[in-house]
């Protein structure tokens, strides 16, 4: 039995994005789960249907792209079988929609980046990724941009 059944996996065009995929293909190759890939869009975006039907045609086509970046990179032995591989959309608010895909999908991971950033507003509210720590009702692995520093030559 997988110790995890679906993953979701908030990704945006930073670099950062790909060493969170990386962490989130091994974890759900490892587990057999499910591996949901979201993007959010700003608020205010359309989500209607003609123009969703082309954008997540674009996202299916960058998932595959993902994924053969991924198998550059010398992490094929970790991919999890396409079919495992889906994308979600969501429109607004990046950690209300985070937390509402969690809930509407039955998501037990939540695999993301953090930047580290240390403005003013993170000071405040805390980042996007503490905020998802806060009020996310699964559990959270979160990726540093440094990578992993125990596995350095």
């Amino acid at each position: 039995m997988p110790a995890f059944h679906k993953i979701l996996v908030p990704l945006d065009s930073s670099e950062l994005s790909e060493r969170v995929l990386d962490a989130a293909l091994g974890t759900a190759a490892w587990s057999g789960a499910e591996l949901i890939l979201l993007h959010v869009m700003p608020e205010g975006a359309s989500l209607e249907h003609e123009t969703s039907t082309t954008d997540l045609n674009v996202i299916d086509q960058e998932i595959d792209d993902m994924l053969a970046k991924a198998r550059a990179r010398g992490t094929s032995a970790l991919l999890p079988d396409r079919s495992r591989v889906r994308a979600e959309v969501r429109a607004g608010n990046v950690v209300d929609a985070i937390a509402a895909a969690v809930e509407e999908l039955m998501v037990d991971l939540v695999i993301m980046g953090t930047h580290g950033r240390k403005g003013v507003v993170e000071m405040v509210t805390g980042s996007t990724t503490e905020q998802a720590l806060r009020r996310v009702p699964a559990s959270v692995f979160v990726v540093r941009p440094q990578g992993y520093p125990y596995l350095r030559d």
